[in-house]
């Protein structure tokens, strides 16, 4: 890829943003997700330092790596469980196809963990914690608290996602086999990031019980999930060398990213806040066209990957 094509892309991205439709609009959208069965030569030895703004935003990717096997595993059991109930047979097979792309990120990301583990990050032990906690909810609550928990889940997903597509040039200077692994990976949460919810609303409901179960659901996972993933950026960076040598410096990098500027978080606030109408759909903020480019980054991926030693 050409520099002036980049530019072009990452120029687009910024200008093409999501639009705000109405629910009426947002339910004519079809968008039917697609299982890709990708593999990703990232380099082992660059994981401490595959990010190109440094360490502590590497640790802090990695980081949200740790809760993908687990908290994929739960999705999947989750829609799972209500898939012969779901009445709409093109949902039934978008359901499918969801499983199916949530199992190719979970074998990436435990390979990716791996690589982490093998480095001397504490990535095992993290990863532990995140199955006892989501095996909890799986195995002691009712099976809707656990397809509660995947809408709420999915809300986050998906807007991360978004941040990462609409903001490219965040990965300016990375390595670009992470990079490809984590746009595959934002197009992938874009493409399914209504089939959990239209599930819930075609199996649970859509009432006002329904709707309050679904705000308390997210406001319990924002609860949980950010202050374990401050809590995991932590300890990751603790056992990390470049991270120590960089100092505070290199976690006010992070927080300036994420929240001041460009703020790639702090711009999805708004979108985070639509989930607590009780008209939200996932399609409301219509970002369809990021999908465009999928098929040109599965191509980037395959042909790195036939020239990988990893297989």
């Amino acid at each position: 890829m050409t520099h002036a094509t980049a530019t072009s892309k990452k120029q687009k991205a910024r200008q093409d943003q999501a639009r705000v439709i109405d629910r009426k609009a947002a339910d004519a959208i079809e968008v039917m997700p697609e299982r890709r069965d990708l593999h990703f030569d990232t380099p082992d030895d660059r994981i401490k330092d595959w990010h190109g703004l440094g360490p502590n935003f590497t640790q802090f990717m990695n980081t949200l790596s740790i809760f993908f096997p687990a908290g994929e595993r739960m999705f999947i059991d989750a829609v799972r469980a209500y898939r012969d109930e779901i009445p709409d047979p093109d949902l039934k097979k978008a359901a499918t196809a969801f499983i199916g792309q949530e199992a190719m990120h979970s074998r990436e990301h435990i390979e990716y963990n791996k690589a982490m583990a093998d480095a001397g990050l504490p990535a095992e032990e993290l990863d532990r914690f995140v199955w006892s906690l989501l095996d909890f909810i799986k195995e002691k609550l009712p099976r809707q608290v656990s397809l509660n928990a995947t809408i709420a889940l999915e809300h986050f997903t998906a807007l991360m996602g978004e941040s990462l597509l609409a903001n490219p040039e965040v990965f300016d200077g990375s390595q670009e086999d992470y990079r490809r692994m984590w746009m595959w990976h934002a197009l992938e949460e874009t493409e399914h990031k209504a089939v959990a919810f239209d599930v819930w609303e075609k199996t649970v409901g859509r009432g006002p019980l329904a709707y309050a179960h679904r705000i308390v659901g997210l406001g319990a996972a924002t609860a949980i999930f950010w202050p374990l993933v401050i809590a995991f950026y932590a300890q990751m960076c603790a056992a990390d060398e470049g991270c120590r040598k960089a100092g505070w410096r290199g976690h006010l990098t992070v927080l300036n990213t994420l929240l001041g500027k460009p703020g790639v978080f702090r711009k999805q606030i708004p979108a985070w806040l639509d989930y607590f109408k009780y008209s939200f759909h996932p399609w409301q903020h219509n970002n369809a066209h990021r999908l465009e480019m999928i098929d040109e980054l599965v191509a980037e991926a395959d042909a790195a990957y036939a020239n990988s030693t990893k297989h």
